[in-house]
């Protein structure tokens, strides 16, 4: 917008100027060659000859006046001497600058006239005036028309880049803006849009970064519900098949009650993390509190130290003390919970997960490690969307890596998963200090 303010004001500016030029030189032509010519010392030579009735003679009947010029000779008075009546906006400039009286006794200084003063033998002085007819002070009519005509392309052509520039454009742009709303959530913006590097270009791109995130989240809504149904129908199926046995026995067996239990129990802890993740979700309101991460690591690792033993591991826990975050403890205790029963569930018995906390320049560091199998390298980052598996893999709920990333990024923080070396994966959690004034 301002290029093409700024090249309508330059294009006005100079189409104007050259229009002025050409009209006006053309329009004073004659207006400069008659009063830079001979015609005022000819009316000097009449008046010198015949006196004022000889020059009145001549002004009528001889003198070579163009026809677009009038020539007024002005006594003291400001009168012209044929008696023709002077234009009346040249009347306050006539009197001030032509015919007014010198206004100064010094011998040495003379007071500029605009016209040239004709002098009779008698000593009585006339202003010789030459007018052009069709330009006054403000102008003339074909000026006028000249500058409205410029005025009139200029905006015109300016109105239709604009147009063509900025309001087509945005008429596309309108156009993929309804059709998402309208629900194809295919929509995006041309590439003759994205492409612009001007804010229109930026808008664009911004819009397509909005509806791939739309996209996404709608996928992600649609998947994370079919993920849900399978995860809470297996467990239902599974009942159904162990009430139906029970009731063909006509008792039910220990353990036929025991799978009923452990059934259950899937089915809570599927239910008690989709209601986690969805609290997550939907920004709910955190607790913002002062909280001692070295303190929070060793409980956790104090009480995930049963289900370690259970499973023949350990855990270690290197972390300095005085490690302070601003947040929800509960939030954060149930991400590491959660990245900690995962390393748990795939180490080996006889190892050791490690977990470690360290300093950086930005925040705190916690990795978390372990010596199972590792994740493929396409598999990194689509561990922590819900659902996700890998391989074969069917333990655990399928939303805890899930939470722990909502979590942490809750904070301000993040996560990521890389390949320990020696096999195992590496968990690197990043959470921002707590700034205290």
């Amino acid at each position: 917008m301002a290029f093409y303010i700024g090249a309508a004001l330059l294009a006005f500016v100079t189409l104007s100027l050259v229009s002025v030029y050409l009209l006006a030189s053309q329009e004073l032509q004659n207006y400069t060659a008659t009063k830079h010519g001979t015609l005022g010392r000819e009316a000097a030579r009449q008046l010198a000859a015949g006196g004022r009735p000889a020059l009145e003679r001549w002004l009528r009947n001889e003198a070579p006046i163009p026809a677009d010029v009038t020539v007024y000779v002005l006594d003291s008075a400001s009168r012209d001497i044929l008696g023709r009546a002077v234009p009346e906006f040249y009347r306050s400039v006539i009197e001030r600058y032509v015919t007014a009286p010198p206004g100064s006794t010094e011998p040495n200084y003379r007071p500029v006239r605009l016209a040239p003063q004709l002098v009779a033998s008698n000593g009585e002085s006339y202003a010789f005036m030459v007018l052009p007819n069709r330009i006054g002070l403000l102008g003339n009519t074909a000026t006028t028309l000249g500058l409205l005509a410029v005025a009139a392309l200029v905006i015109a052509t300016i109105a239709w880049g604009i147009a063509r520039a900025i309001g087509r454009p945005v008429g596309e742009l309108q156009t993929v803006v309804r059709e998402l709303a309208s629900g194809r959530v295919a929509a995006r913006a041309p590439l003759s849009l994205t492409a612009r590097r001007d804010e229109l270009g930026a808008l664009a791109v911004d819009f397509n970064q909005m509806a791939e995130q739309i996209a996404a989240l709608l996928a992600s809504r649609q998947r994370l519900t079919s993920e849900m149904s399978h995860e809470l129908r297996s467990p239902l199926a599974r009942l159904q098949a162990a009430l139906a046995l029970a009731a063909h026995r006509g008792s039910m067996a220990e353990a036929d009650l025991a799978r009923i239990e452990r059934e259950i129990g899937r089915m809570d802890q599927v239910i008690t993390d989709l209601l986690r993740y969805s609290r997550l979700d939907a920004a709910a309101p955190m607790q913002q509190r002062l909280t001692r991460l070295d303190a929070l690591l060793g409980q956790i690792v104090r009480d995930e130290e049963i289900e370690a033993s259970a499973h023949g591991n350990r855990i270690s826990l290197d972390c300095p003390r005085d490690l302070l975050v601003i947040g929800d403890p509960e939030l954060l205790r149930s991400g590491f919970e959660n990245l900690l029963r995962n390393a748990i569930r795939y180490a080996p018995p006889g190892t050791a997960v490690e977990v470690t906390a360290k300093v950086g320049a930005s925040g705190h560091q916690i990795l978390i490690e372990d010596r199972g199998p590792g994740v493929p390298e396409a598999m990194l980052e689509k561990i922590f969307e819900p659902y996700a598996r890998v391989a074969d893999n069917t333990s655990g709920t399928g939303l805890g890596l899930a939470i722990a990333r909502r979590v942490f990024a809750a904070h301000g923080g993040s996560i990521c998963a890389s390949p320990r070396i020696g096999g195992g994966l590496r968990v690197a959690v990043e959470l921002p200090a707590a700034q205290l004034e």
